[in-house]
């Protein structure tokens, strides 16, 4: 059994997760960590993420890559999604995190973003059926459709839960405007989507797992259509200070919940799904579990897992991924 570790600065949060490895693939985590630095809607609002925010994921990383170490790993994988595929100033962050830790920060496209997150959500295992995974993030979402021994077909849109709430929603909690506005827009995302109908829908990560604790429910209970409309519904009545109280979750992650579940149903929609499973797993799990079967090359070792149709390839592509 060996002991790994993946860092990932996405547009809510940088993550840490540290995991031993039995033989078989099967994962158990050490820690699942996070920081929350609103990353991508500083990157956003001005196209970069300047000097201060640099400085506080650098600080991030440094401080995840020593409690790595810590725990048993001998480094971490670092890697980066939506924001520091639009940043201007992605280079000089990387500079600076290998200045500090040594480690190379690897930002990911949209097709490895999505292989890994299947990677993780599955475990590597082949799936029992046609399968659609959705993972809504902060500041862009992807869609996986996978069949059983089959390659995955990605599709992905650079707006998340994060961005697509900073564009619609000024109150707290939101009106009915608002909600019925995060809808609409959904729609309009969701719709090129590639066509298919999948028996088994699985959402990955806090898209799933805080609509689960919004309902008071254990964090991967699976989410039916009504479920949504019953967290609109809180969502609409009491306000984040609240609900964040009363859930565990922070203000932040409730104030983007509404745009969560907007996306998340649209997607359901768009797929036919009455329900979907909620799965804990995600980009991290996919990072550790590649790593061991690619070794150094595991990045290069997920080319042509994927075929991509992408709803919106808006945000710039990364340089040294």
């Amino acid at each position: 059994m060996t002991t790994a570790a993946a860092i990932d600065i996405g547009s809510n949060s940088v993550h840490l997760l540290v995991a031993e490895v039995a033989p078989d693939g099967t994962l158990q985590t050490l820690t699942d960590e996070s920081l929350q630095l609103g990353l991508g809607l500083t990157v956003q609002r001005q196209g970069r993420m300047g000097a201060a925010a640099r400085r506080s994921v650098v600080a991030a990383v440094d401080g995840f890559a020593a409690r790595a170490v810590e725990l048993g790993a001998s480094r971490a994988l670092l890697m980066g999604t939506q924001p520091l595929r639009r940043a201007t100033d992605r280079s000089l962050l990387r500079r600076a995190i290998s200045d500090a830790t040594g480690l190379e920060l690897m930002v990911l496209d949209h097709d490895q973003e999505a292989t890994l997150t299947l990677l993780g959500v599955t475990g590597g295992r082949d799936v029992g059926a046609l399968s659609l995974v959705m993972d809504v993030g902060g500041g862009s979402s992807e869609v996986i459709l996978v069949a059983p021994g089959g390659a995955p077909v990605v599709g992905a849109f650079a707006v998340g839960s994060a961005r697509l709430s900073d564009a619609v929603v000024a109150h707290d909690p939101p009106t009915a405007a608002e909600v019925a506005e995060l809808r609409a827009r959904a729609r309009a995302l969701v719709d090129p989507l590639f066509a298919a109908t999948p028996a088994r829908g699985i959402v990955s990560g806090g898209s799933g797992t805080n609509i689960s604790r919004l309902l008071g429910r254990e964090r991967t209970t699976p989410v039916t259509i009504d479920d949504l409309e019953t967290g609109l519904v809180l969502l609409q009545t009491q306000t984040a200070a609240d609900l964040a109280l009363a859930t565990g979750l922070t203000e932040r992650r409730v104030r983007q919940l509404a745009a969560g579940i907007a996306l998340v149903g649209a997607l359901m929609d768009r797929y036919h799904l009455s329900v979907t499973e909620v799965s804990d797993a995600g980009l991290r799990e996919g990072a550790v579990l590649a790593a061991e079967r690619f070794g150094a090359g595991w990045i290069a070792g997920l080319r042509g897992l994927a075929s991509t149709q992408h709803s919106d390839a808006a945000g710039n592509p990364p340089d040294g991924a």
